[in-house]
């Protein structure tokens, strides 16, 4: 043959390669907008709309994989995942633990799977490999078959959003616990680390309080839920992560806890983890000194990105105004009770005060006439205190009344009272106690006296028939006075 001819031969031959190529691909092309036409179809009858190219997505019917993209399967294998294995999936939804990145979506799933609902929507939005990924999950029954569809997307560029939802959430819980009557710091801990799970931050949160003895106690360290180590105290000595970071005052990013396990000036990391797991932790400064930490834990190597640190520094100082606040409020409190006992009770002896003598013996006498219970009062005072002033000094009396009303309060029940009447003389209040009955306590405390060398004279009188305080004071007074002329009768 010719050249001319071998020529035209060989283009004839490309020719017909390029226009098989090319039937192919028209093939190709309207087999993939038939295929995409009829998902989205179905897509929108479940009321999903699927515009953009980078969304990953994938479709059960049945409990049958019938489509799954490239992106999903990439931002699954970020998390260890492979879609496609229905075993592997199966043992995820029956034990959600082994991801904690996908820890509350997985459980939810399952929620939804063993309820039998047929419809539902739930979003969750997750840092994933320093990347934030939104996680749409739709289960709905359409001609009879159930669909289950995932969607992923990458939301990172809307960050300002997500971080503002996680701050708004957090002023919420702290706003809710605070007010309570009694703050329960690990409960406030255990919602902050589920909304830490919830945008898939961190898996392991810390609440370590530095207490007056230099131990370190955590009211709130959980790791999984059955992993709680809550209630850890490590000791001085032990030169760990959170003592460093106390005793610096400064935030640490551990990006690797094993081959960073050794700290700067003979500090360490405590052998807690196991695993590999990317750590911060945030001093709580409180009035210039350091006053514990907060630990971020998250398993896997550098998992944090910028953005989760500048989270992560929020939360912290947020968390740590309100262990601040809550802090003063507990001085505001502990100085209201100083003032409230200052107020109720004798600056000497620890005694009630008159005025509170006052107004519990009204109540009291109100109580005992309403129920026809009996109350009984005891007027007593101490044997020649004024010549004990005298001959031994009023310091060495200040500390007779002292021992006189401890010993009192030793031997009466709590819901008794002693109150200084004045001088050296004090009143008791029985409740629920006739006279008969008071006696017999009233000779217990004199035994008790004797030991330590002090005497006294006293009357007791039931009050149930009383309707002034007044008259009360009066009697009973009487009634000691009788006693007392009684034993100087027996001196002469």
């Amino acid at each position: 043959m010719s050249e001319s001819v071998l020529t035209i031969l060989f283009l004839s031959g490309a020719l017909i390669f390029f226009a098989i190529l090319i039937v192919r691909y028209v093939i190709k092309y309207n087999s993939l907008r038939n295929e995409n036409k009829a998902l989205n179809t179905l897509l929108q009858s479940m009321g999903i709309i699927v515009s953009a190219e980078n969304l990953g997505l994938a479709v059960w019917a049945d409990d049958e994989l019938i489509y799954i993209n490239s992106p999903i399967i990439q931002d699954a294998a970020k998390v260890g995942i492979e879609l496609r294995n229905r075993e592997e999936i199966d043992d995820l939804l029956q034990h959600p633990e082994k991801n904690m990145i996908l820890y509350d979506f997985l459980k939810e799933v399952k929620k939804q799977i063993d309820s039998g609902t047929k419809d539902y929507v739930g979003v969750w939005k997750k840092e994933i490999q320093r990347s934030f990924i939104e996680i749409k999950y739709v289960r709905k029954y359409v001609d009879g078959k159930q669909f289950r569809v995932v969607i992923t997307r990458n939301v990172t560029y809307e960050f300002t959003s997500i971080e503002s939802s996680i701050l708004q959430s957090l002023t919420e819980i702290l706003d809710e616990e605070i007010s309570k009557d009694v703050v329960d710091i690990k409960r406030i801990g255990e919602k902050i680390r589920e909304l830490l799970i919830k945008y898939g931050l961190a898996d392991v949160f810390g609440i370590g309080l530095l207490n007056p003895g230099g131990e370190i106690y955590y009211p709130y360290f959980k790791y999984k839920d059955d992993d709680d180590r809550s209630g850890l105290v490590m000791k001085p000595s032990e030169k760990t992560l959170s003592r460093y970071i106390i005793d610096k005052g400064i935030r640490v990013h551990i990006r690797n806890s094993v081959t960073e396990e050794r700290l700067a000036d003979g500090y360490y990391l405590k052998e807690l983890r196991g695993n590999v797991y990317s750590i911060y932790g945030v001093p709580i400064i409180f009035r210039g000194l350091s006053r514990g930490v907060i630990l971020f834990e998250k398993e896997g190597e550098n998992q944090f990105s910028d953005l989760t640190l500048s989270v992560f520094d929020k939360m912290a100082s947020v968390v740590s105004l309100s262990l601040r606040f809550m802090d003063i409020i507990e001085e505001l409190e502990v100085e209201k009770r100083k003032l409230f006992e200052v107020s109720i009770k004798d600056y000497l002896t620890g005694a009630y005060s008159r005025l509170f003598l006052d107004q519990f013996l009204e109540k009291e006498l109100s109580k005992s006439k309403r129920t026809q219970h009996p109350t009984s009062v005891i007027f007593l005072d101490v044997n020649d205190f004024k010549r004990i002033n005298d001959v031994y000094g009023h310091i060495y009396g200040d500390n007779v009344l002292k021992m006189l009303v401890e010993t009192i309060n030793k031997t009466i029940r709590s819901m008794d009272i002693v109150a200084r009447y004045g001088g050296d003389e004090f009143v008791i209040v029985l409740p629920e106690t006739d006279a008969q009955n008071a006696e017999s306590v009233m000779k217990r405390i004199t035994e008790n006296l004797k030991e330590h060398n002090i005497f006294v004279s006293y009357g007791i009188i039931n009050i149930s028939g009383y309707n002034r305080i007044e008259d009360i004071y009066k009697d009973v007074d009487e009634k000691k006075y009788e006693m007392k002329k009684s034993k100087n009768k027996d001196v002469q």
